[in-house]
């Protein structure tokens, strides 16, 4: 399924104050830039209903959801069976007895793998995630070539663009960007600090 881009054609046209912007041109833009962001977050970003993920249990006391936020999950299963006994808390979920324990047995065998159907993401592009899609779309559209400068002339007019180094390479995000992105990025594993 393809997700939405965070921002429309003409928004980028508003956004870079072109009002003789390609639409394909921006729509592509918009959807490599937001295809950049989702990839370095680790996040859909965008609200998906239904979603089904397989999760392999690897702590007793709870299973972590990849995406977030969180709105709801609709059913849990152990190979064939459904779980009813679990809390949702937050991108966790909880299970009284570990997620080892099968009901109605005494024994813990291990069920491996939990199959999750759940809604996650957010109804609305966060501005953040817009503001950084808006600004690497309008590197791709504004500065295709990547030049790190352009010289237009028509008679005797004259007009010199010199561009940012730190813009040239289109879909690349930039510190300023990976900063305002960080509070949606899915980390990795866990870190203690002593």
């Amino acid at each position: 399924m393809a997700l939405p881009p965070f921002a429309t054609a003409a928004d980028l046209a508003a956004a870079t104050q072109r009002s003789d912007l390609d639409e394909t041109a921006a729509d592509l833009a918009l959807a490599s830039a937001s295809a950049v962001i989702r990839r370095w977050t680790r996040q859909s970003i965008t609200r998906v209903a239904g979603d089904v993920v397989t999760l392999r249990v690897l702590s007793e006391c709870e299973l972590v959801l990849p995406q977030r936020p969180v709105e709801s999950v609709s059913q849990v299963r152990v190979n064939s069976l459904v779980l009813l006994d679990w809390v949702l808390s937050g991108d966790r979920l909880l299970r009284t007895g570990g997620w080892r324990r099968l009901p109605g047995t005494t024994t813990y065998p291990d069920p491996g793998l939990v199959e999750v159907t759940y809604t996650h993401g957010y109804s609305e592009v966060p501005d953040e995630v817009r503001a950084v899609c808006l600004d690497l779309a309008a590197v791709t559209v504004t500065n295709p070539g990547g030049l790190r400068e352009r010289e237009r002339a028509i008679d005797d007019w004259r007009q010199r663009d010199v561009f940012a180094s730190e813009t040239l390479g289109s879909g690349v995000l930039s510190p300023a960007h990976r900063e305002m992105l960080s509070g949606y990025r899915r980390r990795i594993g866990t870190v203690g600090t002593r």
